[in-house]
């Protein structure tokens, strides 16, 4: 170990390349992999020097200012592609939105299908980008819920996107509720029709984990016990949650800036040896297959590039200290913006959010289909125990934002948090959210998976 560490410390100030380079195999195997395990030695280096030469070409672009993110050997550098396939968690079969007894896994809403084609119903006809935040960063006016899940060999990104989002919501409501027990939405969700996987570590969606949260509540970590299924539980309870209209940039940016953090889907086929910057790896034609939340948008100073802040569940070693931003289509000037920006075709649905009886293939938008499914929940103040240290009043939330009534009301580049204020719209943030809001259609009817 002490060689080890040697060899680290010689490697500071060494460009990117250089220090994957200097990286063997047995200093990499002392940090992450100690024993023996079903894969031999042998086959195991092989992966690693290759995935090696691929980080160490990379990363000699990145000194070169031709790629705008860098990669590192962490703990993935050396697992199996079956292995790394089960970090996502989508492993879809069958048909998101089929109609008629086919398998749809999600809502109604008004008595239009809000996953088919037809959802001009769904939020409003034309987003005014002006009135948004230019940056938003909800991480930076929370707390309680910024800790990052790590989902380990399971494939729960499903659960894990879930569940922070709910713990990102229920601290914007009433000052939040601390960390949940994310493995009862695993273990419990049932998931008949195979939505996004056969259920558990197998895959299922992000829908699924809401639903079950909005029927039985979610306990905090602290308080769950496995075997407890069947029982109501007495934590968080979730009023609904919120589809979004597919592949539409700018309903996704207003439902960001206006109400919250949003689980969303994204192709991770490349993604794992992400170190920072902004990753922009996908083509196109694309396979959406890991669940992740935004957390927020903004603009890279050094690149110009915009992009979405995301909170991924592989720990928080990984990456920007378990986050990452991609690549999102740049907002003009006049607040213009590329609704085809990267838009393709995902030619294997069944590895993603649908159910029973798949189409072929389906339109994914968006950097590595970022845009293809996203919702956030809705968690009312009124039917949750605040805990005091909420901020419950307009002062307190301009107090926490340390701006004044005024540059909240005027300066959309303030960010998003509590005490935000669209121009136009009504409070929105912490405690301020309205059951009645125009902005994004309510779900009304949850088409019953279970």
């Amino acid at each position: 170990m002490a060689a080890l560490i040697c060899t680290m410390a010689m490697s500071v100030g060494l460009s990117a390349a250089s220090r994957a380079e200097a990286l063997s195999y047995d200093e990499f195997r002392e940090v992450h992999r100690q024993g023996e395990d079903a894969v031999s030695y042998a086959e195991r280096e092989v992966i690693f020097e290759e995935r090696k030469r691929q980080v160490v070409a990379h990363n000699a672009r990145f000194d070169a200012k031709k790629e705008s993110w860098s990669m590192t050997l962490n703990r993935f550098a050396d697992y199996m592609p079956a292995e790394l396939a089960q970090t996502h968690g989508y492993k879809r079969v069958g048909g998101r939105w089929a109609r008629g007894g086919g398998g749809s896994s999600f809502l109604q809403t008004g008595g239009i299908d809000a996953g088919s084609d037809d959802s001009s119903d769904v939020g409003h006809s034309d987003v005014n980008v002006s009135s948004l935040a230019r940056t938003v960063d909800w991480t930076s006016t929370m707390n309680t819920s910024n800790h990052v899940h790590d989902q380990g060999a399971c494939g729960s990104c499903w659960a894990h996107a879930a569940v922070a989002a709910l713990e990102a919501h229920a601290e914007l409501a009433s000052g939040g509720h601390g960390e949940l027990a994310t493995q009862s939405v695993i273990d419990c969700a049932p998931n008949p029709r195979h939505c996004g996987g056969s259920g558990g570590c197998e895959g299922a969606t992000a829908e699924i984990a809401l639903e079950h949260a909005r029927r039985h509540g979610i306990v905090l970590l602290d308080k769950f016990s496995k075997g407890t299924c069947r029982r109501k539980q007495s934590g968080l309870k979730i009023h609904s949650f919120v589809r979004l209209p597919e592949n539409q940039p700018l309903r996704l940016m207003e439902a960001m800036a206006t109400k919250g953090p949003v689980v969303m889907s994204i192709d991770a086929n490349k993604l794992h040896l992400f170190h920072g910057g902004i990753f922009d790896a996908c083509q196109a034609d694309t396979v959406v297959n890991h669940a992740i939340l935004g957390t927020g948008y903004g603009t890279d100073p050094e690149t110009g590039k915009d992009y979405w802040r995301i909170k991924n569940s592989w720990g928080e070693s990984w990456g920007e200290k378990g986050y990452f931003r991609v690549q999102k289509a740049k907002v003009g000037a006049n607040g213009e913006i590329d609704n085809n920006y990267m838009c393709g075709t995902d030619y294997k649905p069944q590895e993603g959010v649908f159910c029973d009886q798949h189409p072929v293939s389906i339109p994914v938008c968006g950097m590595c289909g970022i845009l293809s499914d996203s919702v956030y929940p809705v968690i009312r103040a009124s039917d949750n125990v605040a805990p005091a240290t909420a901020a419950r009043s307009y002062a307190d939330a301009v107090r926490n934002q340390a701006v004044t009534p005024t540059e909240a009301i005027q300066a959309p580049v303030i960010g998003a948090g509590p005490g935000f204020l669209a121009r136009g719209h009504q409070l929105r943030g912490a405690g301020f959210q309205t059951e009645a809001d125009p902005s994004v259609a309510m779900i009304q009817q949850v088409i019953s998976v279970f």
